[in-house]
């Protein structure tokens, strides 16, 4: 190989590793044509694919199974920080169950799915949700669930079966806040005689 056709190939090996760093997904090669720049992006499928090959079995690229079509994809991650981004992106729409969630994964990625999703939740990147049935698990979202939104609920049932009961509803509101206020002052009632016993 001369000295200008190596240079070339360090070249596009650059600008290959550059648009994988940019892409949040492994990509096939015609995407990949598509996204290299000027001086790259007439090159030869086979070639590229052939400077791909180069760059797995030097370790620096990995080779992705096929999903969505029937070509190879590549990227520069291994496929467990693909599998972060395809469970990120199966709960962009809200919560899911776990049966959900696990159903959007392609089937290559489904054995890595539980100790991303497991990871994730360590890491407080994905947050673990109440149930939306008492027949189903815990759902996954990437936001922290609102107490509040559930308390609600809870609190608006509550106060419906206190009026059955005969009292009105600001008198049953009335009196849960002073059960809180109650519950606040034995609170700090216990944790200050926990304070003077370790003193």
């Amino acid at each position: 190989m001369t000295e200008g056709a190596s240079s070339n190939h360090t070249d596009l090996v650059d600008a290959i590793r550059a648009v994988l760093k940019d892409s949040d997904e492994p990509l096939t090669i015609p995407k990949m044509r598509a996204l290299l720049p000027v001086p790259f992006c007439s090159i030869r499928p086979a070639e590229l694919a052939e400077a791909l090959q180069r760059q797995v079995a030097a370790h620096v690229l990995v080779m992705c199974p096929k999903y969505r079509s029937a070509q190879d994809r590549y990227w520069d991650r291994p496929l467990r920080e693909h599998a972060k981004v395809v469970v990120r992106t199966a709960l962009a729409d809200g919560p899911a169950a776990w049966s959900d969630l696990r159903k959007a994964l392609p089937k290559y990625l489904r054995h890595l799915a539980e100790s991303v999703l497991n990871e994730e939740l360590a890491r407080g990147t994905i947050f673990r949700h109440p149930p939306a049935s008492v027949r189903q698990g815990p759902r996954y979202a990437l936001q922290a669930a609102d107490v509040r939104r559930y308390l609600d609920k809870e609190l608006q049932e509550l106060l419906a079966r206190v009026q059955v009961l005969g009292f009105s509803r600001p008198e049953a509101r009335e009196a849960i806040v002073q059960i809180l206020q109650d519950e606040e002052w034995t609170e700090c009632e216990a944790a200050g005689e926990l304070a003077a016993g370790v003193s």
